[in-house]
């Protein structure tokens, strides 16, 4: 859940600390007060949103930095996964620094980029505004609503059905690659008859050209190994100061004066060691130099050799392994070509059997969202009433088509009825704002449980509904509060007054500047700041004792409804 929201230098906001709790939290304040820059500011840190017009003209950082708790194991797995690290004590701190107009991330005060928090956000909270209502009319966004509570076996077809798919995939396009024009193909096959023996003709191995490439330096450069060779050999042994004679005068020095100390006679023995080596030495290059076996004719073939290898890799941009493979793909590419009504045939074959399978799992995929949008449809009409949609209609219509995607072959279709004798029509075509808002929230009642989301956040989603519609909304938001931290930007006194806790947004002016602060309103404060909602200017003796008896009578609903 959201446990702290900090903001500097963000809009009218100098600076401002906050901590959030379980339950209801209800944020209230007068019209352009700034309530509103609050969930902007969470939702810049979680980088949903472009600062924008918020940021201000100055040469201080302007800050957003959310702080989380989450207790759940499956949704520390699912972060700790994304992020590719550990979560300890089950705290994520999130930090957006904007300066100059350049954002700098971070995460546990690590630094990330805004992909990564993007990519997190979904699983910190929801986040609904009136305008966020709309995804509830896209037909995709109410097939996945509907996909997501279909279970663990649903989950399974769902990935063969895209695994299928995507063999499906690419058998068209073998099929397709096939091609119809007669003298296309032809062509086609005699290049490829062309290039496989070109490639077959030249007997390729792996490494060979490696090994081709040393002995074509070492021929090329065979008059300076001899001369090297010889020069060596006559420092060693051959000349008049050699070191082998050297060494042979210095041992025979040593050895006269070795008898009049031990150290002496080991230094010898050292220059015989010495002396082993350089023999073995002069041996070893003497045979090399013997074993001299260089020819005009083994260098033309070398050099004819590497020329083959250095032209096929060239014309086909390939290394030699790489090389020998397109050798077989040519080679395969060409048997289907010269045998093109049974390659069709094969295809054609496989493709069917793919198709019926698909259409195997689509029978299974459709069953299971036909009985899941029954049971959603039941469930969401029951949270509707409680909402005061008294003669709601609220069913969730699966339409098939022959065509299939690697989806299914589906759309879903929410479709209501608000008046009593009217026709089920698609949800866009009848719900207003206001009435969307409530749907939006009949569905979250009903999903709070299952999603794994902890933190639900309302934007004035209560526009455009009054009275009692009001109160059997605040009722609502009450009772997915027991389940869910819940944060709700309102006006209407009777949702403030559900709220375990209440923050109150107010602007000041301070010298020439306006400025807003945030603040936890005691059990006192928040009366008064009902009696403000309820009374407007004019707040009487009669409208306190109103807004003390609404605040009594939440508690108590609360008292009896939630566990």
């Amino acid at each position: 859940m959201l446990t702290n929201l900090y903001v500097k230098n963000m809009a009218l906001i100098d600076e401002a600390d906050i901590d959030f709790e379980s339950g209801l939290t209800v944020i209230t304040g007068e019209t352009g007060a700034g309530k509103s820059i609050i969930l902007d500011s969470l939702a810049i840190a979680l980088a949903m949103k472009n600062p924008g017009e918020m940021l201000r003209e100055t040469d201080e950082p302007a800050i957003a930095q959310a702080g989380f708790y989450f207790s759940d194991k499956k949704v520390l797995g699912m972060l700790s996964e994304m992020l590719d690290t550990d979560i300890p004590d089950g705290e994520l701190i999130i930090q957006r620094k904007i300066l100059s107009g350049r954002s700098q991330f971070k995460i546990n005060s690590i630094n990330v980029n805004s992909a990564q928090v993007k990519e997190i956000a979904p699983v910190l909270l929801d986040l609904h505004a009136q305008r966020d209502n709309l995804r509830l009319l896209k037909e995709e966004n109410q097939l996945e609503m509907v996909d997501y509570f279909c279970g663990e076996k649903f989950a399974a077809d769902k990935k063969d059905l895209r695994d299928k798919y995507g063999e499906y995939q690419e058998l068209k396009a073998k099929l397709q690659g096939l091609g119809e024009d007669e003298e296309v193909r032809l062509r086609e096959a005699d290049l490829l008859r062309f290039e496989v023996n070109e490639l077959e003709s030249a007997a390729l191995k792996v490494g060979e050209d490696t090994e081709l490439e040393g002995d074509f330096v070492k021929l090329q450069n065979h008059q300076k190994i001899n001369e090297g060779l010889s020069d060596a050999l006559g420092k060693l042994s051959y000349g008049n100061e050699n070191v082998v004679d050297m060494i042979g005068a210095a041992r025979k020095a040593l050895s006269q004066i070795s008898d009049y100390d031990g150290e002496i006679m080991n230094l010898n023995e050292m220059l015989g060691d010495a002396e082993g080596i350089i023999s073995d030495s002069v041996r070893a290059l003497s045979d090399y130099a013997d074993g001299d076996d260089y020819s005009e004719e083994e260098f033309s073939r070398i050099s004819q050799r590497l020329d083959l290898y250095n032209h096929l890799k060239t014309k086909f941009n390939a290394d030699t392994e790489r090389l020998l493979s397109i050798l077989d793909e040519k080679k395969d590419r060409l048997s289907v070509l010269d045998d093109y009504d049974g390659a069709k045939e094969d295809i054609e074959r496989r493709i069917a059997d793919v198709e019926g399978g698909i259409k195997e799992i689509c029978e299974r995929i459709t069953e299971q969202r036909v009985k899941t949008a029954k049971d959603l449809s039941e469930k969401i009409a029951a949270a509707a009433k409680d909402l005061n949609f008294n003669d709601v209609r609220f069913n969730i219509e699966i339409e098939t088509s022959e065509t299939f995607t690697s989806n299914g072959c589906d759309k879903a279709g929410f479709l209501i009825s608000t008046n009593p004798g009217e026709a089920l029509k698609p949800l866009n075509k009848v719900a207003s704002g206001g009435e969307l808002s409530r749907i939006m929230l009949a569905i979250k009642t009903v999903t709070a449980q299952a999603d794994g989301i902890e933190t639900l956040i309302f934007d004035e989603i209560d526009t455009g509904i009054s009275g009692r519609t009001a109160q059997k909304t605040s009722e609502k938001m009450a009772l997915i509060a027991d389940e869910r931290q819940i944060i709700c930007i309102t006006h209407l006194p009777q949702i403030a007054a559900m709220g375990d806790y209440h923050l109150l947004i107010e602007k000041h002016v301070e010298g020439k500047r306006s400025k807003t602060t945030v603040k936890r309103l005691s059990e006192e404060e928040s009366v008064d700041e009902l009696s403000r909602l309820l009374g407007g200017s004019e707040i009487t003796e009669s409208v306190i004792l109103n807004a003390k008896e609404m605040k009594n009578m939440a508690k108590e609903y609360k008292s009896e409804n939630r566990s």
